[in-house]
């Protein structure tokens, strides 16, 4: 489809009102700036706008900086979790009491430029319901490129669901788009796949990844790691199938393997090796056994966490405008 097709599809509120939902984790030094560069961008325009910072669990004075800001600016909105529940549960929450007939997410360290959302509005207005944004590149990070280029091809072909190459939670989508993210009730929330398994008409905005404004980032090895086995089990089954088809190839070759013991000990004056080789048969197959329960246990653990039915997040606190939005509550 191509980009004058989609032009007008639907019809856009003017001015409209856009909620920006950032999510923040011991990044205090960075809500003011983030704030600053808002108003700035939106002075610019017609658009009515609010930011909802959503406090992640932080330990450090964030969630204070966010309350004396909200005092003096009433665009400025927050809730507050009652402990760390995660990146994609912030951004879900957020979500949840956005009211703006769009909604924009980006990370709250700054390495998403704000000066980019009217970009994104302008592309929405032309009848995109999805307006993501791709990263350039990894700035000076090669290796860490070829990483993500190999994981998101892979997780394509796994899900089938289309997560671009070099995205990043860094969005537009449009009310209809939230109220169908909504609906989506699974605790393990991989966001970054579930708007493109959505659908809706998307496009693609380029942006280059700034530096971090202030502190460091939060997304360590082993959470990266996290997310990516998230990003896969939460949309394919294909991991499930390989546990049969590395069965059925383990099982192959032990049945050679055995053919092959029976022609030595039969046919030839040659002794089949004994210990050695019972060593690799037993590693061999006890390795397959111990990855198979692996990969079933992660599914397992998914479904014993959704059978709980406990809250996907726990809100301690939010402003006085957004608990006026509470009948939109759905943890």
């Amino acid at each position: 489809m191509t980009t004058a097709s989609v032009i007008n599809l639907s019809r856009r509120p003017d001015p409209p009102a856009i909620s920006i939902v950032v999510p923040v984790y011991n990044e205090e030094l960075c809500v003011a700036e983030m704030v600053g560069r808002l108003a700035s961008v939106f002075a610019k325009g017609s658009s009515t706008w609010e930011v909802i910072f959503v406090d992640d669990g932080s330990s450090d004075q964030t969630l204070a900086r966010i309350r004396d800001i909200a005092v003096a600016d009433e665009r400025v909105q927050f809730l507050s979790f009652s402990r760390n529940f995660g990146h994609q549960l912030a951004l879900t929450a957020g979500i949840d009491y956005a009211h703006g007939d769009a909604v924009v997410t980006l990370d709250g360290d700054l390495q998403h430029p704000p000066e980019l959302i009217p970009a994104l509005v302008e592309r929405w207005k032309e009848g995109y319901d999805v307006v993501y944004t791709i990263r350039a590149s990894n700035r000076g990070h090669p290796v860490k490129e070829i990483v993500s280029r190999a994981y998101y091809w892979l997780l394509r072909k796994l899900t089938g669901v289309d997560v671009p190459s070099g995205g990043a939670d860094f969005r537009l989508i449009d009310r209809k788009v939230v109220e169908a993210l909504r609906q989506c009730g699974e605790r393990n929330v991989f966001v970054r796949g579930l708007v493109p398994w959505l659908g809706f008409t998307r496009t693609a905005v380029p942006y280059d990844a700034a530096r971090r404004f202030s502190g460091e980032t939060k997304y360590v090895t082993r959470r990266m790691l996290r997310f990516a086995l998230d990003g896969v089990l939460a949309f394919s089954i294909i991991p499930l199938r390989l546990i049969a088809l590395l069965g059925a190839l383990t099982v192959g070759l032990g049945v050679l393997y055995g053919v092959y013991t029976l022609f030595v000990r039969i046919f030839s004056d040659r002794v089949a090796s004994g210990w050695t080789s019972l060593m690799i048969v037993i590693l061999v197959f006890s390795g397959t056994q111990l990855l198979s329960l692996g990969i079933l246990s992660e599914y397992v653990g998914r479904i014993y966490e959704e059978v709980k039915q406990r809250p996907r997040y726990v809100v301690s606190t939010m402003s006085p405008r957004l608990e006026a939005r509470q009948g939109k509550y759905r943890a």
